[in-house]
């Protein structure tokens, strides 16, 4: 693995971010010491008292100014996402802004409905004259942990819904993203959230794990299943609720009156958005035996047709993977699905645009013995199963420990 890839500086504390499809520097940014985070949850928190007595209409405004500084720079932050992540452009576009506009809209309108007093009914002892409400109440702080697959779109709605509840915020995003992190902080300031209110702390794992031990109210994590239960377990000793979004295999069942050309373009871009790297990705896809050739052709087909380039370059469909880790695990699934009987019926490799793409891959007789059909890819892999009746289906799509 070259150099170039390394996401941390060898003799500074900092972050050197890398566009994954070129290899070239984008920028630095600093790695937070344990004692930064602590004074950045400390600086929220002084911060979050005054805002939490701010009404619902006048946070609501500083989301909306937000939103209109994002609209003006869409194309400005689809660019940094892509060169950031890998994705293409009009991925970022599509899959991470367009969303979040809407999300930011909604929140800001909403959540003065969504949070009011509920009256709870107490059946006989109202007539006793008592009355029972949930009042919701800011928890204080909230520490979020976002991940590198969606730098935008994740932590921007966690962030927006924690302020319009009245919280503060202190963002840790991946070290593979954190300018896309900063980026939504500026974005923030500028539209004249409270100094302090929300802050943004870059680094790695170790800036994380200081992060959870911080002194934080509440922690979002969304990431891997090994890194979320070490997660799951310094939140217990700190004694606060954290809220986990971690990995899956999600499969797609396809069966015999199914309409092949929808559920063919469905499954290649299920597969292959975001190269693969997709909490909600297809995984796996089983296939009823009498319609798996015409659908399997059909996809292979659809599949040459994709364009594979660097994101930010125009009519790219499928861009970059994030990181040579990730792009080697795919490397590893599909070894081990050839190894053990699987063919390749496209892709299958490395691209050839650059040293972090993976080809769209299709595989076929796959089998539950194979990685590829247990274990999370988190890449641009579609291996096609077939089965014989809707209860097989059922019982292979939930035969995996996800």
């Amino acid at each position: 693995m070259a150099t170039m890839f390394s996401t941390q500086a060898a003799a500074t504390a900092e972050i050197v971010s890398y566009d994954p499809a070129t290899g070239e520097e984008i920028g630095r940014a600093p790695i937070a010491p344990a004692a930064e985070v602590r004074r950045a949850v400390a600086r929220a928190r002084e911060a979050q008292g005054e805002w939490a007595a701010r009404s619902f209409a006048e946070r609501g405004r500083v989301a909306l100014r937000a939103r209109e500084i994002v609209l003006a720079e869409m194309d400005q932050i689809a660019s940094l996402i892509s060169r950031e992540s890998g994705k293409p452009v009009a991925e970022a576009l599509a899959m991470e802004l367009v969303p979040t506009l809407d999300l930011m809209r909604y929140f800001a309108h909403s959540a003065g409905r969504l949070l009011k007093p509920e009256k709870l009914d107490l059946g006989q002892y109202n007539l006793m004259g008592r009355s029972s409400e949930i009042v919701y109440r800011p928890l204080g702080v909230i520490g979020i942990i976002s991940p590198w697959n969606f730098p935008w779109a994740i932590p921007l709605g966690e962030v927006v819904m924690a302020l319009m509840a009245g919280n503060g915020v202190v963002l840790k995003p991946s070290e593979l993203t954190p300018l896309t992190g900063l980026k939504l902080g500026e974005v923030f300031a500028r539209a004249g959230l409270p100094e302090g209110l929300f802050v943004v702390v870059t680094g790695a794992g170790p800036t994380g794990a200081a992060l959870v031990e911080a002194g934080v109210d509440k922690i979002m994590f969304t990431g891997s299943v090994t890194t979320g239960r070490c997660v799951a377990e310094a939140a217990a000793r700190q004694l606060i609720p954290c809220v986990l979004e971690l990995g899956g295999k999600d499969p797609m069942l396809v069966l015999e009156d199914a309409d092949l050309e929808a559920a063919a373009r469905a499954a290649v871009w299920g597969a292959f958005a975001n190269s693969g790297q997709a909490c909600a990705s297809v995984e796996r896809c089983y296939v009823h035996e009498s319609i798996a050739a015409k659908f399997t052709a059909r996809v292979v087909e659809i599949t040459r047709q994709l364009k594979q380039d660097v994101g930010t370059r125009e009519g790219t469909d499928v861009g970059a993977m994030s990181s040579e880790r990730q792009l080697c695990i795919v490397e590893d699934h599909v070894r081990d699905a050839v190894g053990r009987g699987a063919q390749v019926l496209i892709g299958g490799g490395r691209g050839a645009a650059g040293q972090l793409f993976h080809q769209p891959t299709v595989l076929a007789g796959v089998d539950h013995s194979m990685a590829v059909m247990r274990e999370e890819t988190f890449g641009p892999v579609l291996p096609l199963m077939t089965f014989e009746t809707e209860d097989e289906a059922i019982r292979l799509a939930n035969d995996s420990p996800y």
